[in-house]
């Protein structure tokens, strides 16, 4: 076997590589987009939320760094593989295993809680 064939089998062992980074970089990104929802309407974050967003995080970019690859190759693989995120998922993936956010645990809306509360007591 050729250098040339062995180069162009490496840059393709690798190129798969990084396309199988996406399923892990898809999964991060619809994960923190959730806390995001959940943070911005009101909604209970829970200690389990917090958590896993943070293992996934842990978990990607310990891949990446395993792959060793960066932004423009996940980029190109997103492109030709498509994945199943929204469209910029691996590069918000990426932005995500890199600078993992600090979410906070939060409670449900109380002023909901209390409303209903209330109206269970009329009841009575």
């Amino acid at each position: 076997m050729s250098d040339t064939q062995t180069e162009d089998q490496d840059v393709r062992a690798h190129q798969e590589e990084v396309a199988g980074l996406l399923p892990a970089l898809a999964q991060l990104d619809r994960t923190a987009t959730e806390l995001q929802e959940k943070t911005a309407s009101g909604q209970e974050v829970t200690a389990a939320d917090v958590g896993t967003y943070q293992q996934q995080a842990a978990h990607a970019r310990h891949l990446v760094d395993v792959a060793g690859t960066d932004h423009r190759e996940v980029a190109e693989a997103e492109k030709e593989h498509r994945g199943d995120g929204d469209r910029g998922f691996a590069a918000r993936g990426m932005d995500h295993a890199a600078h993992p956010r600090s979410f906070e645990q939060t409670s449900p809306d109380s002023g909901h809680d209390r409303d209903r509360d209330n109206d269970e007591e009329i009841d009575l």
